[in-house]
């Protein structure tokens, strides 16, 4: 689940680069954080707001995707991918009628939600947008392997979750060959097969 999730992740983040052209992300909140600070050091403010607002609509979806989970802890996996799903289906419509940083807005807060969608416990969240956490895991455990310490099978594991992201990339610059549109369909498609898959899952969640 955390490959497949991560995955999409890759698609969205490299659709939404790709629409605006102008390096904002819509998961990688390292990379904006970066160009928010350059932008204010150098007095570009009305450049920054695109920054600034991408990056709390992402916190604002890690929070009612928190709240949901709080609320509804058997339930919430499928129900906050379910509302990701919506989402990215209404980004295809808003993209239609309105700016383009609109549709970035939507895919922003949609992969903050995406974040909450897999948990190890409640108290214990997995974030699915951090690849630099996955190359430190990487590098971590490879070097535990070299003292004769590690488990190649965590060290496979770190790097096949960082890669997920990375070939989800890939895929998502490929779709975008064609229109935003049409390149939305399948991280849609996935995201709805994902909530359907945690809907069957849900009898084996426990109320940790």
């Amino acid at each position: 689940m955390p490959f497949m999730l991560l995955f999409v992740a890759g698609i969205i983040d490299a659709i939404g680069f790709i629409h605006l052209k102008n390096g904002l992300f819509v998961s990688f909140m390292s990379g904006n954080t970066t160009h928010v600070a350059m932008l204010l050091s150098s007095h570009q403010y009305s450049q920054s707001i695109s920054y600034i607002g991408v990056i709390l609509l992402f916190v604002s979806g890690i929070t009612v995707g928190e709240m949901i989970a709080v609320l509804q802890k058997k339930n919430y996996r499928w129900l906050v991918m379910s509302a990701v799903s919506i989402l990215l289906c209404s980004a295809v419509f808003i993209e239609q009628i309105t700016i383009p940083m609109a549709t970035n807005f939507v895919l922003a807060f949609a992969m903050g939600l995406q974040n909450i969608a897999l948990r190890i416990t409640i108290s214990k969240a997995m974030p699915l947008t951090f690849a630099t956490a996955f190359l430190a895991n990487t590098g971590r455990e490879l070097a535990m392997l070299l003292l004769g310490q590690g488990d190649k099978n965590v060290l496979i594991k770190q790097f096949c979750l960082w890669l997920s992201i990375f070939i989800g990339a890939i895929v998502g610059s490929q779709l975008m060959v064609l229109s935003i549109s049409y390149a939305l369909i399948i991280p849609i498609l996935l995201s709805w097969c994902i909530a359907g898959l945690l809907y069957w899952l849900r009898v084996f969640t426990t109320n940790d």
